[in-house]
């Protein structure tokens, strides 16, 4: 099984600290949803017009979500492919412009959600 702690991928930035960065942002992502979630509750349910409304919201914050979620897929298969990789195969470990388009679609990813929760109208109980 590959380090991924020995893995520079750039900076000082190793591919674990990369998958570590991709899930706690995936965490933050559901945590945030749910926190959502549970404060239109009661405006939803004191006015279907309002849950009404919402639900273009919620369904935004989820697929902003599905897409994280695709890309810690794709960052596991660079995982996957490796871990398989023969030593001494000479094939390249990562190939960096695959890296730097998960990086730029991550980034654009956490950029939708974040504005989805900035857009998303504010309960006061």
């Amino acid at each position: 099984m590959a380090n991924f702690d020995d893995v520079t991928i750039f900076g000082n930035t190793s591919l674990s600290d990369l998958f570590k960065q991709i899930h706690k942002n995936n965490k933050d992502i559901d945590k945030q949803i749910g926190e959502f979630i549970d404060t239109i509750k009661p405006m939803a349910t004191s006015n279907a017009g309002s849950a009404v409304m919402l639900m273009p919201t919620v369904k935004d914050l989820i697929d902003v979500n599905v897409k994280n979620n695709e890309q810690l897929i794709k960052m596991a298969a660079i995982a996957q492919r490796a871990a398989s990789i023969n030593s001494n195969s000479g094939t390249d470990l990562i190939d960096m412009s695959e890296i730097e388009a998960l990086l730029a679609e991550q980034k654009n990813v956490q950029e939708q959600g974040q504005k989805l929760l900035e857009q998303a109208p504010q309960y006061q109980a």
